[in-house]
């Protein structure tokens, strides 16, 4: 490389909508999201398809954020608190915040970076709903074939 040239940091292409869910339905096959991943692109999508429970444009107060999250946590049945959630949608740039801490953005500039266009509408509760009664009906399948 010569003086003149510059390199650029690489950057990934938006994740899919397919890509998204598959990777939701397999770290909700145990029936609800364990902890997160640790690859860091898996990790991005995970706090930007969390992130999506927010609007663009709005200031949050910490208890707002605090309840949109858990909600979230709920939803996919997490072992996550909302504090860690929180925190690290902040140290990865998906949540900004006042320096005091008084108020807090969604950075959609960071979500739409991760996800593609149809992948910002992935609702992980639906495919952990999904998961679960999947995992019912093999279940069942095996008790009555028992």
């Amino acid at each position: 490389m010569s003086g003149s040239e510059i390199e650029l940091p690489q950057t990934r292409p938006a994740a899919t909508r397919q890509c998204v869910e598959e990777l939701f339905r397999r770290l909700l096959q145990s029936g609800k999201l364990q902890g997160f991943p640790t690859h860091p692109d898996e990790l991005d999508t995970v706090l930007a398809v969390a992130a999506v429970c927010l609007t663009r444009r709005r200031p949050y107060a910490e208890w707002e954020i605090n309840d949109l999250l858990s909600d979230w946590l709920a939803s996919v049945q997490a072992e996550i608190d909302h504090v860690t959630l929180r925190r690290r949608m902040v140290d990865y740039g998906f949540l900004m915040r006042r320096m005091d801490g008084s108020l807090y953005f969604l950075n959609y500039g960071r979500v739409a970076e991760v996800l593609g266009d149809p992948a910002v509408d992935v609702d992980a509760g639906a495919i952990s709903d999904d998961v679960r009664r999947d995992r019912e009906a093999r279940k069942r399948s095996r008790l009555s074939n028992g």
